[in-house]
């Protein structure tokens, strides 16, 4: 299992992210890009052996566990399950990368700025700043998006109308 998940973040660094990051390894020849996979497995490896020897000092397996969710749960999932409600539609991607970061600082300013800041503000801070970041900012600045509007519009498709109160009964109890 070890091995498989080596493979797959080595994959993805020399595949997605380099690339992405270094735009002379685009072109990169198959040979040096084996290389290069190599040499991260090897990287990714070493770490995950010095946090597994070193996990009491990072709180343990689930206290590692644990600080990876709370870092990057709120600043993930915030902007990506908003974004999906009609209400949060103008949040932009300066909202979202804005959310993200804010929450992320949230987290470390939390975890290694306060002396003995309790788990639940740990984990609650990230979540509570990336919330307030992508709604305040959708609010103030909201960035509209034509296309997107044109997609909801026809996945949404007509508004109902009297006709469609006429056939279901439920409509007028609510």
């Amino acid at each position: 299992m070890a091995s498989s998940y080596a493979n797959a973040i080595s994959a993805v660094v020399t595949r997605d992210i380099l690339p992405a990051l270094v735009p002379a390894f685009r072109d990169a020849s198959t040979e040096r890009g084996l290389r290069v996979a190599r040499v991260v497995t090897v990287v990714f490896i070493t770490v995950s052996m010095v946090v597994a020897i070193e996990a009491d000092h990072f709180g343990g397996v689930l206290g590692i566990i644990v600080g990876m969710v709370a870092a990057v749960m709120g600043p993930i999932s915030i902007p990506m399950l908003l974004g999906l409600l009609p209400a949060f539609r103008r949040c932009g991607s300066r909202a979202a990368l804005t959310s993200w970061a804010l929450g992320l600082g949230g987290y470390f300013l939390v975890k290694y700025g306060l002396d003995r800041a309790s788990q639940t503000t740990v984990v609650v801070t990230p979540l509570v700043t990336s919330l307030v970041a992508y709604t305040g900012l959708g609010l103030l600045l909201p960035e509209p998006d034509t296309e997107a509007d044109a997609v909801v519009a026809a996945v949404s498709g007509p508004e109902p109308g009297p006709e469609a109160a006429a056939l279901n009964p439920l409509a007028e109890q609510a």
